[in-house]
C-alpha cells in the first residue's frame, strides 16, 4: 500500500511538473506574439543604428527547451547575429552599429568569428561602436578586449577598468586527491598526446601534454595579440608589453591608446545617433531581423544543422549533446528531400563515442553520394569524435583558434578497489566467461583483458588513420605525422592539411556555392534541420523517448574519440 501511494504522488507531481512547462510554453509564445504585435516598429527607421549586446557567452540555440527560452534573454543566437550583421552590411538603411561588450564568455574562434562579421562591416563604409562598462575588472578581460578591437572606437564607463592581462590555459591534475580517496583510472590512449584522462591519473602533465598545451597557448597568444595591435594600430611587440603591464584602470586605459573615451552607455548611445545623421534610429538586432524579408523562395535551398556538445549514441536533441541517431536522421532527411541543394553542418564539439562518430561520419558520407555538397563549419571545439565526423565531407572549415585535430582514442575505468575496502564494501559476483568482469567496478584488468582492451584500441586508431587519410586525399603516413591524439590550432590544422580552409559560416556558404556552381554573392536559403520540435515534441522527449540520455559511466564503458578538456581565459 505504502508503494502504491508513494508512486501515486510521484506521478502526481511529474504531471505537475509537466503542466507547469506547458503552462511556462504557452506564455512564452503568447508573449512573443504580443512583442511582434505591439512592440516592434511597423518599419524601420530611415537610418538605423543597431543595437548589439555581445556581452557574457553567444552560442547557437540548438533545440533548447521552451523553459529555457522563457528565462533565455531575448536577444539573437550566434548564427542569427552573423547572418544579420551580413544582411545589414548591405542594407542601405543601416549607417552602423554600437555594441556592448564585457570580459566575454564565447571563445576564441567564436570571437574571431565575431571580429571577422564585424570587419566586413565596417568594410562596407559602416561605422562601428563598441561600448564596454568593464572590461575584466581585475584580469580576465583580454578575450572581450580582443573582441572590441575589431571596433573603429571603443569606449569604456569611467569607473570601469580593462583587465588585459594575457592568456591562460589550465587544467586541473586530480590524480594526488584520487589516489588519497582510494581511487585509480586504468587507460589506455593511441597514442601519446591523446591525453584525455591523465588529468585523473596524474599530478602532473605528461611531456606530451605540456609540449601541446604550450604550443596552443603560443598560437592562440600571437593570434590575439596580432588581432589587438591591427586594430589599435600599434606594433606587436608594444602590444605584448601593454599585456605585460596590464590590467588597467579607465583613465590609463585612456592615456596608453587601449581605449578612445570614457563614457557611460547612454552618452554612446547619443554619439551613435549623431554619427548617423537627422532622424537616425537606435533598433535592436532581434527587431531588425524582424522587419527583414523572408529569404526569396526560389533561392537555393540548403539544409543547415548545428550541433553541439558530446557525442553520444541514440537518439535526443541537439541542446544536451550530439545524439548519433537524431544527427544521422537529420542529414537523411535532407539527402531525400529534393528541394534542398546541400548540407551546411555546424559543428561545437569535442567528441565522444566512436560508434557514434561513424555513424554520422557514414551518413555525411550517404548525402554526398545522393548528390549534395556538405560544408562544415568546426567552431570553439571541432576535435577527436567530432573531427572524425567532419572528415567525411566535401569541405571543413575552422577559425585559427578552432581546436581541431586529436586523432586518438581512449578508453578508461574507474578502479575503486582500495576505495570499496576504505568504505568496508565487499563484492560478490558470478561470472561465467573469462572476461565477463571486465567492466567491473570491484577489480582491475587482468593480462587477458588488457590485451583485449589493446587490441580494440589499436583497431579503432588504425581505421581513425583511415578515414582520414581517405576523406582528406591525404596518405596515411601524412595523417599519422599529424595524428598521435594531438590537438592543434585550425591555423595550425590547415598547414598540415586537415581543415580546407580558415573561416565560419560566411565563408562555408561561399564554399557552397562554389560546390553548387553558383555566382560569387548568390542567396541561399538556409532551411534548420531538423525542424524545431516545438513544445509537444520536447515534452515527448522529457517523458522518455527511446534512446535519450545516454548517461556518462555507459559513455566510459565504450572507447571514446575525446579531446582534451582545455580551459582557456
Amino acid at each position: 500500500m505504502r508503494r502504491l501511494l508513494v508512486g501515486c504522488l510521484a506521478s502526481l507531481g511529474l504531471l505537475f511538473l509537466l503542466l507547469l512547462l506547458v503552462l511556462a510554453g504557452v506564455a512564452y509564445w503568447a508573449l512573443r506574439e504580443l512583442e511582434v504585435a505591439d512592440e516592434f516598429p511597423a518599419e524601420l527607421p530611415a537610418t538605423v543604428v543597431l543595437e548589439l549586446d555581445l556581452r557574457g557567452r553567444l552560442e547557437d540555440r540548438i533545440d533548447p527547451s521552451p523553459l529555457a527560452l522563457v528565462l533565455e534573454e531575448d536577444r539573437p543566437d550566434l548564427s542569427a547575429t552573423l547572418l544579420a550583421l551580413e544582411r545589414a552590411a548591405a542594407d542601405p538603411r543601416v549607417a552602423g552599429l554600437i555594441a556592448r561588450i564585457d570580459a566575454t564568455d564565447h571563445g576564441l574562434a567564436t570571437v574571431q568569428e565575431l571580429r571577422a562579421a564585424v570587419l566586413r562591416f565596417r568594410a562596407a563604409g559602416k561605422f562601428a561602436l563598441a561600448h564596454a562598462e568593464s572590461l575584466g575588472d581585475l584580469g580576465g578581460g583580454s578575450e572581450g578586449y580582443y573582441l572590441a578591437t575589431a571596433f573603429e572606437d571603443i569606449a569604456l564607463q569611467p569607473t570601469g577598468t580593462l583587465g588585459l592581462v594575457g592568456l591562460l590555459v589550465e587544467l586541473p591534475y586530480l590524480g594526488g586527491l584520487l589516489e588519497r580517496l582510494g581511487v585509480e583510472a586504468e587507460v589506455e590512449q593511441r597514442a601519446e598526446y591523446k591525453t584525455s584522462f591523465e588529468i585523473f591519473t596524474r599530478t602532473e602533465p605528461s611531456p606530451a601534454a605540456r609540449e601541446m598545451v604550450a604550443s596552443i597557448a603560443d598560437e592562440l597568444f600571437a593570434q590575439m595579440v596580432a588581432g589587438m595591435a591591427e586594430g589599435r594600430g600599434l606594433g606587436e611587440a608594444a602590444m605584448r608589453d601593454l599585456i605585460d603591464e596590464g590590467p588597467y584602470t579607465a583613465r590609463e586605459a585612456l592615456a596608453l591608446g587601449l581605449v578612445d573615451r570614457l563614457e557611460d552607455y547612454g552618452a554612446a548611445r547619443a554619439r551613435a545617433r549623431s554619427r548617423a545623421g537627422d532622424g537616425a534610429g537606435l533598433v535592436a538586432l532581434a527587431d531588425y531581423l524582424e522587419e527583414l524579408p523572408e529569404p526569396d523562395s526560389e533561392a537555393v535551398a540548403v539544409a543547415f544543422i548545428r550541433a553541439a556538445g558530446l557525442v553520444q549514441p541514440g537518439s535526443g536533441g541537439f541542446g544536451d549533446g550530439i545524439y548519433a541517431d537524431s544527427l544521422v536522421a537529420a542529414l537523411e532527411q535532407a539527402a531525400e528531400d529534393p528541394d534542398v541543394r546541400g548540407v551546411l553542418l555546424r559543428l561545437e564539439s569535442g567528441g565522444g563515442a566512436a560508434s557514434a562518430s561513424e555513424a554520422v561520419r557514414a551518413a555525411i558520407a550517404r548525402v554526398r553520394e545522393a548528390g549534395k555538397p556538405v560544408v562544415v563549419s568546426l567552431q570553439n571545439d571541432g576535435a577527436s569524435g567530432a573531427y572524425w565526423m567532419a572528415v567525411a565531407a566535401d569541405r571543413i572549415l575552422a577559425q585559427p583558434a578552432t581546436l581541431t585535430g586529436s586523432i586518438g582514442v581512449v578508453a578508461a575505468r574507474p578502479v575503486l578497489v582500495e576505495l570499496w575496502q576504505k568504505l568496508g564494501v565487499r563484492w560478490y559476483s558470478e561470472a561465467r566467461g573469462e572476461n565477463a568482469g571486465m567492466l567491473s567496478l570491484a577489480g582491475r584488468y587482468d593480462v587477458k583483458e588488457r590485451a583485449r582492451v589493446a587490441a580494440i584500441m589499436d583497431s579503432l586508431y588504425v581505421r581513425f588513420i583511415e578515414v582520414v587519410a581517405e576523406g582528406r586525399g591525404l596518405s596515411p603516413e601524412a595523417v599519422l605525422s599529424a595524428a598521435r591524439g594531438r590537438v592543434w590550432t585550425g591555423s595550425l590544422a590547415l598547414a598540415r592539411g586537415l581543415v580546407d580552409r580558415l573561416g565560419g559560416l560566411y565563408e562555408a556558404k561561399e564554399e557552397l556555392r562554389r560546390l553548387l556552381d553558383l555566382p560569387p554573392g548568390a542567396e541561399l536559403r538556409l532551411v534548420p534541420y531538423p525542424e524545431p520540435e516545438g513544445l509537444l515534441g520536447w515534452l515527448s522527449r522529457l517523458a522518455g523517448a527511446p534512446g535519450a540520455g545516454a548517461d556518462l559511466l555507459g559513455l566510459l564503458e565504450q572507447p571514446l574519440l575525446l579531446a582534451p578538456v582545455i580551459r582557456i581565459r
